[in-house]
């Protein structure tokens, strides 16, 4: 469900639902039903399609083989065990009572069983991104962009904001862009120029960080096989958080970069000494190419392949690759 509901809460709804599906419900626990469906209206939904769905059933014959079997086990078992007959009074001849109290059980089992299955049906089709109502099946829609390698592409955003995707990218985004928060999920690299808008701030997901700003220009690079994360600012601030330390951010201006470690670990990592390896977050100051003063973190967007002198083999390889 979309909140959290105390566990004592959502067993009765269950309990009270079953009830009233199976016509067993009184007038004290169906006014219950519908305080609870009051307070957490959420379940409304589900409590219409399940009724809807209970309404479509067959009813189920009571005098199917299997409790004609069922029944003639029972009468064995009693000719050895004559106190077994009394765990089981409904194949007895004593009275039609009884016969209706078995059939209210089988009843209540039966709307049980219907409601668990259809339950978990709509559990699945939620969890398939089966948006809000239940009975109306309205599925949410994902928008995506990808690249190939050795391909870059530029596209627009809903709200005018432009990216350029660099190779073996792939950028998503879901139908509720703009709405409270103008949200994407990267894997790979791309340029971000926002428009400014500070009623609907922009967040970049990755798998390492998430990247917040109100309207800036920056660049973002987090390739799954790559060893870092890094976020690059050319204009504005940007909000950095790495997700593996929530309560840490990282505020970048204009002309600085932030590298994060692509392995996960919760220890906070100090300033490195000489000897040690290279700390898990570094801000750093943006590179400029020698020759002509470009930016060599943001090159790429000019269809420029420069390489840096502290660049490892394996570095300037998936580079190479992704050209």
């Amino acid at each position: 469900m979309d909140i959290l509901i105390a566990n004592m809460t959502a067993d009765r709804f269950w309990e009270l639902l079953s009830k009233k599906i199976s016509a067993e419900a009184n007038e004290p626990e169906l006014r219950e039903l519908e305080e609870i469906l009051g307070h957490y209206p959420e379940l409304q939904n589900t409590a219409d399609a399940l009724s809807v769905f209970q309404n479509e059933l067959v009813p189920v014959e009571s005098d199917s083989e299997t409790e004609q079997a069922f029944e003639r086990h029972v009468g064995q078992v009693a000719e050895i065990d004559p106190d077994f007959a009394k765990l089981y009074p409904q194949y007895s001849s004593e009275s039609e009572v009884e016969s209706r109290k078995s059939a209210k059980i089988k009843r209540w089992a039966i709307s049980i069983l219907t409601i668990l299955i259809l339950a978990s049906s709509i559990f699945i089709l939620r969890n398939n991104k089966v948006s809000g109502d239940a009975a109306s099946g309205k599925r949410a829609v994902q928008s995506q962009v990808s690249t190939k390698p050795g391909s870059k592409t530029q596209i627009q955003l809903p709200d005018g904001s432009t990216v350029w995707l660099n190779a073996s990218s792939n950028l998503t985004y879901g139908d509720n862009f703009e709405k409270k928060f103008r949200e994407v999920n990267l894997s790979g690299e791309a340029f971000f120029d926002v428009v400014k808008d500070p009623a609907h701030p922009f967040i970049i997901h990755t798998s390492v960080v998430d990247v917040k700003v109100l309207g800036t220009a920056f660049n973002v690079r987090s390739y799954p096989n790559d060893a870092n994360t890094e976020t690059s600012v050319l204009r504005g601030k940007v909000e950095v958080t790495v997700k593996n330390r929530e309560n840490t951010k990282y505020y970048l201006d204009p002309n600085e970069k932030v590298i994060v470690a692509n392995t996960v670990t919760p220890i906070d990592v100090v300033r490195p000494r000489r000897q040690q390896t290279k700390p898990l977050v570094s801000i750093q100051p943006l590179t400029y190419y020698h020759i002509d003063s470009s930016i060599i973190e943001t090159s790429w967007v000019d269809n420029k392949l420069i390489f840096q002198e502290n660049e490892t083999f394996q570095e300037v390889a998936l580079k190479m690759e992704r050209k």
